[in-house]
């Protein structure tokens, strides 16, 4: 083995075992994907939308620190509204899952960007997916998910959601949506019960060395370097 690449072996060994990586996890819980005969939330912001909400999403929580990278929902039928969406903690005060009167902190993402929507003719759905989202999570803290539009004449838009007695991802922990009847904030009816039919994608990045660790990469790096230049000069 010539000098060089018996330094290219070497630093690339160490650059492998100082290198971070991340691993993606998908929560779904429409794996086959959305079940259109499933009850549905109703969205909408127009003028009296008649049982319709303007805020409709998804809470739920990690067991691990991670990025959410990728949300999506379904609408039953083939529409385009302009969503958006937002992330914020659920019930900033107490945390709790479900209570009389529910809030939603402040909003730690809102998408820059509408939805991607893409019909499936044969599912009878549209997919409302948002992508590289980059969003920092805690573990152990409630969330929600929810979506709004920028376009106040949008109503009746139908989110496909489940019916279970528990959503089986450990991911969701139930629909909520911001009630149209004044006094009664956010809901969240069923614990469990009626999640928003999603997909969901994070990932848990690996841990940065500490600067120990870089020290001594540096050092094997010298190393290598010393190594390589006492055989040359063996060698001349």
């Amino acid at each position: 083995m010539t000098s060089s690449a018996f330094k290219m072996k070497i630093v690339a060994g160490l650059l492998l075992a100082f290198a971070g990586s991340a691993s993606a996890t998908v929560y779904t819980n429409v794996p086959a994907g959305a079940n259109t005969g499933l009850p549905f939330a109703s969205f909408g912001n127009a003028a009296n939308p008649s049982g319709d909400s303007p805020k409709v999403g998804q809470v739920f929580s990690l067991t691990s620190d991670s990025l959410l990278s990728s949300f999506s929902f379904y609408a039953v039928g083939n529409t385009s509204a302009s969503f958006q969406l937002n992330v914020a903690q659920w019930n900033p005060a107490t945390n709790a899952q479900n209570q009389a009167e529910n809030t939603v902190g402040s909003n730690l993402l809102t998408s820059t960007f509408n939805a991607v929507d893409t019909y499936n003719a044969a599912g009878g759905y549209t997919t409302l997916s948002f992508e590289n989202l980059g969003l920092n999570l805690n573990a152990g803290t409630k969330y929600i998910a929810y979506l709004t539009s920028s376009d106040a004449s949008v109503t009746g838009i139908q989110l496909s959601r489940t019916q279970t007695a528990a959503d089986s991802t450990g991911f969701g922990l139930g629909n909520a949506y911001n009630s149209t009847i004044p006094g009664q904030g956010w809901q969240l009816p069923f614990n469990g019960f009626l999640s928003l039919q999603y997909t969901a994608v994070t990932s848990v990045a690996a841990a940065v060395p500490e600067p120990e660790s870089y020290a001594m990469m540096f050092a094997g790096l010298a190393l290598v370097g010393t190594v390589a230049k006492r055989r040359k000069q063996k060698q001349a």
